[in-house]
Protein backbone atom coordinates (compact mmCIF):
# COMPACT_ATOMS: atom_id res chain seq x y z
CA UNK A 1 0.00 0.00 0.00
CA UNK A 2 1.46 3.20 -0.87
CA UNK A 3 2.08 5.47 1.82
CA UNK A 4 3.19 9.03 3.18
CA UNK A 5 6.51 9.84 4.68
CA UNK A 6 6.83 13.47 5.74
CA UNK A 7 10.02 14.61 7.15
CA UNK A 8 11.09 17.51 9.28
CA UNK A 9 9.83 19.76 12.36
CA UNK A 10 6.88 18.85 14.66
CA UNK A 11 6.76 21.70 16.84
CA UNK A 12 4.02 23.40 19.50
CA UNK A 13 2.10 26.75 17.28
CA UNK A 14 1.24 29.05 20.17
CA UNK A 15 -1.80 30.88 18.32
CA UNK A 16 -3.05 34.13 20.06
CA UNK A 17 -6.91 33.20 21.37
CA UNK A 18 -8.00 36.72 22.73
CA UNK A 19 -6.27 39.46 24.71
CA UNK A 20 -7.03 40.56 28.49
CA UNK A 21 -6.63 43.67 29.76
CA UNK A 22 -5.17 44.07 32.94
CA UNK A 23 -4.79 47.13 34.27
CA UNK A 24 -3.46 49.20 31.31
CA UNK A 25 -1.97 46.46 29.81
CA UNK A 26 -3.40 43.88 27.21
CA UNK A 27 -2.23 40.15 27.68
CA UNK A 28 -2.10 37.81 24.78
CA UNK A 29 -3.99 34.35 25.82
CA UNK A 30 -2.64 32.13 23.78
CA UNK A 31 -3.75 28.24 22.63
CA UNK A 32 -1.74 25.20 22.23
CA UNK A 33 -1.63 23.79 18.84
CA UNK A 34 0.41 21.18 17.37
CA UNK A 35 1.94 22.43 14.26
CA UNK A 36 5.21 22.00 12.20
CA UNK A 37 4.53 21.97 8.13
CA UNK A 38 5.72 18.30 7.43
CA UNK A 39 3.67 17.30 10.60
CA UNK A 40 0.56 19.36 9.15
CA UNK A 41 0.97 17.38 5.78
CA UNK A 42 0.78 14.34 7.93
CA UNK A 43 -2.14 14.72 9.40
CA UNK A 44 -3.99 16.07 6.34
CA UNK A 45 -2.67 13.13 4.43
CA UNK A 46 -4.06 10.91 7.48
CA UNK A 47 -6.96 12.33 7.78
CA UNK A 48 -7.84 11.91 3.86
CA UNK A 49 -7.96 8.04 4.99
CA UNK A 50 -4.04 7.35 3.50
CA UNK A 51 -1.47 5.91 5.41
CA UNK A 52 1.05 8.71 6.86
CA UNK A 53 4.01 8.38 8.80
CA UNK A 54 5.96 10.74 10.43
CA UNK A 55 9.97 10.96 10.74
CA UNK A 56 11.84 13.55 12.83
CA UNK A 57 12.43 14.33 15.75
CA UNK A 58 11.20 15.77 19.08
CA UNK A 59 12.04 16.18 21.92
CA UNK A 60 11.86 13.43 25.60
CA UNK A 61 10.02 16.63 27.21
CA UNK A 62 6.42 17.33 28.01
CA UNK A 63 5.78 19.61 24.52
CA UNK A 64 7.61 16.56 22.23
CA UNK A 65 5.19 14.02 24.80
CA UNK A 66 2.34 16.00 23.61
CA UNK A 67 3.16 16.34 19.94
CA UNK A 68 3.11 12.25 19.55
CA UNK A 69 0.30 12.37 21.61
CA UNK A 70 -1.40 14.37 18.90
CA UNK A 71 -0.36 12.76 15.98
CA UNK A 72 -1.29 9.60 16.58
CA UNK A 73 -4.53 10.31 17.70
CA UNK A 74 -4.86 11.95 14.03
CA UNK A 75 -4.03 8.72 12.82
CA UNK A 76 0.12 9.40 12.09
CA UNK A 77 2.47 6.68 12.23
CA UNK A 78 4.98 7.26 14.91
CA UNK A 79 7.11 4.89 14.70
CA UNK A 80 9.80 7.02 13.22
CA UNK A 81 9.64 9.89 15.25
CA UNK A 82 12.30 9.61 17.42
CA UNK A 83 12.90 11.20 21.27
CA UNK A 84 15.98 12.95 22.20
CA UNK A 85 16.62 12.94 25.79
CA UNK A 86 18.80 15.80 25.05
CA UNK A 87 17.81 18.39 23.10
CA UNK A 88 14.37 19.66 23.32
CA UNK A 89 11.35 20.22 21.35
CA UNK A 90 11.09 23.41 18.84
CA UNK A 91 8.55 25.55 19.12
CA UNK A 92 6.67 28.93 17.18
CA UNK A 93 4.94 31.75 18.60
CA UNK A 94 2.42 32.88 15.81
CA UNK A 95 1.16 36.42 15.11
CA UNK A 96 -2.10 37.48 13.40
CA UNK A 97 -3.32 40.77 11.31
CA UNK A 98 -6.45 41.71 10.87
CA UNK A 99 -6.61 39.75 7.78
CA UNK A 100 -6.02 36.51 9.48
CA UNK A 101 -2.49 36.45 7.81
CA UNK A 102 -0.07 35.40 9.98
CA UNK A 103 4.03 35.97 11.10
CA UNK A 104 6.53 33.77 13.01
CA UNK A 105 8.58 33.63 16.02
CA UNK A 106 10.96 30.37 16.61
CA UNK A 107 12.58 28.59 19.34
CA UNK A 108 14.06 26.43 17.60
CA UNK A 109 18.50 26.79 18.41
CA UNK A 110 19.63 23.65 19.19
CA UNK A 111 16.74 21.08 19.15
CA UNK A 112 16.17 17.80 18.64
CA UNK A 113 14.64 18.43 15.32
CA UNK A 114 17.82 19.75 13.80
CA UNK A 115 20.25 16.55 15.00
CA UNK A 116 19.21 13.92 12.73
CA UNK A 117 21.39 11.90 10.44
CA UNK A 118 20.15 9.31 7.97
CA UNK A 119 21.64 6.28 9.91
CA UNK A 120 18.91 7.12 13.12
CA UNK A 121 16.35 5.30 10.75
CA UNK A 122 16.32 1.86 10.09
CA UNK A 123 16.08 0.52 6.46
CA UNK A 124 12.41 -0.41 6.76
CA UNK A 125 11.70 3.19 6.07
CA UNK A 126 12.40 2.71 2.40
CA UNK A 127 9.91 -0.49 2.38
CA UNK A 128 7.04 -0.40 -0.40
CA UNK A 129 6.04 2.92 -2.14
CA UNK A 130 4.67 6.02 -1.20
CA UNK A 131 5.93 10.10 -1.99
CA UNK A 132 8.67 10.98 0.89
CA UNK A 133 7.29 14.98 1.67
CA UNK A 134 10.11 17.64 3.03
CA UNK A 135 9.97 20.93 3.48
CA UNK A 136 13.02 24.16 3.42
CA UNK A 137 13.32 24.44 7.05
CA UNK A 138 15.47 21.05 7.30
CA UNK A 139 18.03 22.84 4.90
CA UNK A 140 18.77 25.62 7.31
CA UNK A 141 21.73 24.32 9.46
CA UNK A 142 24.25 22.24 8.00
CA UNK A 143 23.75 19.12 9.81
CA UNK A 144 20.21 18.81 9.12
CA UNK A 145 20.26 19.70 5.62
CA UNK A 146 22.87 17.25 4.79
CA UNK A 147 20.68 14.55 6.02
CA UNK A 148 18.28 16.09 4.40
CA UNK A 149 19.65 15.29 0.97
CA UNK A 150 20.50 12.24 2.33
CA UNK A 151 16.95 10.75 2.95
CA UNK A 152 16.21 12.31 -0.36
CA UNK A 153 18.87 10.62 -2.33
CA UNK A 154 17.77 7.40 -0.39
CA UNK A 155 13.90 8.38 -1.33
CA UNK A 156 14.88 8.64 -4.90
CA UNK A 157 16.62 5.14 -4.68
CA UNK A 158 13.96 3.22 -3.56
CA UNK A 159 11.48 4.28 -6.33
CA UNK A 160 10.06 7.06 -4.99
CA UNK A 161 8.19 10.33 -5.33
CA UNK A 162 9.77 13.69 -3.82
CA UNK A 163 7.49 16.49 -2.75
CA UNK A 164 9.34 19.64 -1.73
CA UNK A 165 7.68 22.29 -0.29
CA UNK A 166 9.90 25.33 -0.74
CA UNK A 167 8.23 27.11 2.85
CA UNK A 168 10.18 29.31 3.53
CA UNK A 169 11.11 31.05 6.41
CA UNK A 170 13.82 33.32 6.91
CA UNK A 171 14.19 33.94 10.85
CA UNK A 172 15.17 30.60 10.45
CA UNK A 173 17.69 31.15 8.24
CA UNK A 174 21.21 32.92 9.63
CA UNK A 175 23.28 32.56 6.18
CA UNK A 176 20.41 33.50 3.23
CA UNK A 177 23.81 33.18 0.86
CA UNK A 178 23.24 29.05 1.37
CA UNK A 179 19.61 29.48 1.07
CA UNK A 180 19.26 29.55 -2.87
CA UNK A 181 21.89 27.07 -3.20
CA UNK A 182 20.40 24.50 -0.64
CA UNK A 183 17.19 25.11 -2.14
CA UNK A 184 17.93 24.02 -6.38
CA UNK A 185 20.18 21.62 -5.10
CA UNK A 186 17.06 19.70 -3.32
CA UNK A 187 14.78 20.56 -6.42
CA UNK A 188 17.24 18.86 -8.50
CA UNK A 189 16.76 15.70 -6.69
CA UNK A 190 12.88 16.39 -6.19
CA UNK A 191 9.98 15.47 -8.67
CA UNK A 192 7.35 17.92 -7.13
CA UNK A 193 7.60 21.47 -6.13
CA UNK A 194 5.05 24.08 -3.99
CA UNK A 195 6.17 27.42 -3.61
CA UNK A 196 4.03 30.86 -3.17
CA UNK A 197 4.41 33.59 -5.63
CA UNK A 198 6.36 35.32 -2.73
CA UNK A 199 8.88 32.55 -2.41
CA UNK A 200 8.95 32.39 -5.98
CA UNK A 201 9.79 36.44 -6.45
CA UNK A 202 12.29 36.14 -3.68
CA UNK A 203 14.15 33.32 -5.25
CA UNK A 204 14.52 34.86 -8.67
CA UNK A 205 15.78 37.67 -7.05
CA UNK A 206 18.32 36.21 -4.66
CA UNK A 207 19.49 34.11 -7.41
CA UNK A 208 19.09 36.79 -9.98
CA UNK A 209 17.45 34.62 -12.58
CA UNK A 210 15.03 35.71 -15.02
CA UNK A 211 13.20 32.34 -15.57
CA UNK A 212 13.11 30.78 -12.36
CA UNK A 213 10.61 27.56 -14.06
CA UNK A 214 13.41 26.86 -15.98
CA UNK A 215 15.88 27.01 -14.03
CA UNK A 216 13.64 24.56 -12.26
CA UNK A 217 12.64 22.21 -14.88
CA UNK A 218 16.50 22.08 -16.56
CA UNK A 219 17.40 20.31 -13.03
CA UNK A 220 15.00 17.96 -13.68
CA UNK A 221 11.60 18.99 -11.62
CA UNK A 222 8.55 17.48 -13.24
CA UNK A 223 6.27 19.64 -11.53
CA UNK A 224 5.45 22.78 -9.78
CA UNK A 225 2.59 24.42 -8.11
CA UNK A 226 2.66 27.74 -7.23
CA UNK A 227 0.09 29.78 -4.81
CA UNK A 228 -0.54 33.11 -4.28
CA UNK A 229 -3.13 33.32 -1.84
CA UNK A 230 -6.80 34.62 -2.96
CA UNK A 231 -5.41 34.20 -6.87
CA UNK A 232 -5.39 31.33 -8.97
CA UNK A 233 -3.09 28.42 -8.67
CA UNK A 234 -0.78 27.43 -11.51
CA UNK A 235 0.20 24.11 -12.51
CA UNK A 236 3.24 24.73 -14.64
CA UNK A 237 4.95 21.43 -16.62
CA UNK A 238 7.98 21.90 -18.93
CA UNK A 239 5.62 21.08 -21.89
CA UNK A 240 1.66 22.65 -20.08
CA UNK A 241 0.70 24.59 -17.43
CA UNK A 242 -2.79 25.64 -16.07
CA UNK A 243 -4.54 27.17 -13.19
CA UNK A 244 -7.57 26.86 -11.56
CA UNK A 245 -8.93 30.49 -9.35
CA UNK A 246 -9.45 29.55 -5.70
CA UNK A 247 -12.94 29.97 -4.11
CA UNK A 248 -14.26 33.11 -2.42
CA UNK A 249 -14.57 31.96 1.55
CA UNK A 250 -14.25 34.15 4.92
CA UNK A 251 -10.19 34.04 6.29
CA UNK A 252 -10.33 33.49 9.63
CA UNK A 253 -6.84 31.84 9.66
CA UNK A 254 -4.00 31.32 7.39
CA UNK A 255 -2.04 29.22 9.66
CA UNK A 256 -1.57 25.77 7.79
CA UNK A 257 -3.83 26.26 4.70
CA UNK A 258 -0.81 25.50 2.43
CA UNK A 259 -0.57 22.39 4.22
CA UNK A 260 -3.72 21.33 4.07
CA UNK A 261 -3.53 22.24 0.13
CA UNK A 262 -0.35 19.92 0.19
CA UNK A 263 -2.07 17.51 1.64
CA UNK A 264 -5.14 17.12 -0.19
CA UNK A 265 -2.80 17.64 -3.41
CA UNK A 266 -0.76 14.31 -2.43
CA UNK A 267 -3.45 12.37 -0.71
CA UNK A 268 -5.02 12.41 -4.13
CA UNK A 269 -1.73 10.91 -5.93
CA UNK A 270 -1.72 8.31 -3.54
CA UNK A 271 -5.08 7.89 -4.24
CA UNK A 272 -4.72 7.63 -7.75
CA UNK A 273 -1.40 5.68 -7.15
CA UNK A 274 0.55 8.47 -8.31
CA UNK A 275 3.94 7.33 -6.40
CA UNK A 276 7.13 6.89 -8.33
CA UNK A 277 8.56 8.93 -11.55
CA UNK A 278 7.10 6.92 -14.59
CA UNK A 279 3.45 7.49 -13.02
CA UNK A 280 3.79 10.44 -12.42
CA UNK A 281 5.33 11.14 -16.36
CA UNK A 282 2.21 9.26 -17.42
CA UNK A 283 -0.31 11.38 -14.97
CA UNK A 284 1.36 14.98 -16.53
CA UNK A 285 0.85 13.18 -20.19
CA UNK A 286 -2.82 12.77 -19.59
CA UNK A 287 -3.17 16.11 -17.45
CA UNK A 288 -6.67 14.86 -16.07
CA UNK A 289 -5.47 12.55 -12.95
CA UNK A 290 -3.55 15.95 -11.78
CA UNK A 291 -6.18 18.52 -12.85
CA UNK A 292 -8.37 15.88 -10.23
CA UNK A 293 -5.76 16.51 -7.89
CA UNK A 294 -5.59 20.49 -7.73
CA UNK A 295 -9.10 20.58 -7.77
CA UNK A 296 -8.92 18.84 -4.28
CA UNK A 297 -5.77 20.94 -3.24
CA UNK A 298 -7.61 24.44 -3.98
CA UNK A 299 -10.34 23.57 -1.98
CA UNK A 300 -9.01 21.37 0.54
CA UNK A 301 -7.00 25.38 1.22
CA UNK A 302 -9.79 27.43 1.12
CA UNK A 303 -11.68 25.27 3.70
CA UNK A 304 -8.50 25.67 5.68
CA UNK A 305 -8.67 28.96 6.65
CA UNK A 306 -12.00 29.22 7.33
CA UNK A 307 -11.20 28.08 10.81
CA UNK A 308 -8.27 28.80 13.45
CA UNK A 309 -5.59 26.49 13.37
CA UNK A 310 -3.40 24.20 12.16
CA UNK A 311 -4.89 20.74 12.11
CA UNK A 312 -7.94 21.89 13.86
CA UNK A 313 -8.77 23.77 10.44
CA UNK A 314 -7.51 20.74 7.83
CA UNK A 315 -10.70 19.09 5.93
CA UNK A 316 -12.03 15.77 5.77
CA UNK A 317 -12.86 14.08 2.44
CA UNK A 318 -16.24 14.69 2.74
CA UNK A 319 -15.89 18.22 3.21
CA UNK A 320 -13.95 18.60 0.32
CA UNK A 321 -16.20 16.36 -1.66
CA UNK A 322 -19.30 18.03 -0.74
CA UNK A 323 -17.63 21.86 -1.57
CA UNK A 324 -16.65 20.70 -5.08
CA UNK A 325 -20.31 19.29 -5.69
CA UNK A 326 -22.25 22.29 -4.40
CA UNK A 327 -19.93 24.19 -7.18
CA UNK A 328 -21.60 22.21 -9.87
Amino acid sequence: MSQLLAFGEVLVDWIPLEFQRQGKIDIPIYGQYPGGAPANVAVAVAGLGHKALMLGQVGDDAAGRYLRDCLQHQAVNCDFLLSSQDYATPMAFVSLDAEGERSFSFQRSNTADLKLRLDDFPNQVWAGSGILHICSNTLTEDNIANTTFDLVNAANKAGMLVSFDVNIRLPLWQNTEQLFQRVIQTAATSHMLKLSQEEWDYLSKLGQVDDLAAVLFEQGVSLILLTDGAADVQLLTANWQTSLATPTVRVVDTTGAGDAFTGAWLASLIEQQICDSATLVEAIEQQAPLLTALQAAVVAGALAVTKRGAWSALPSAADIQAFIHSKE
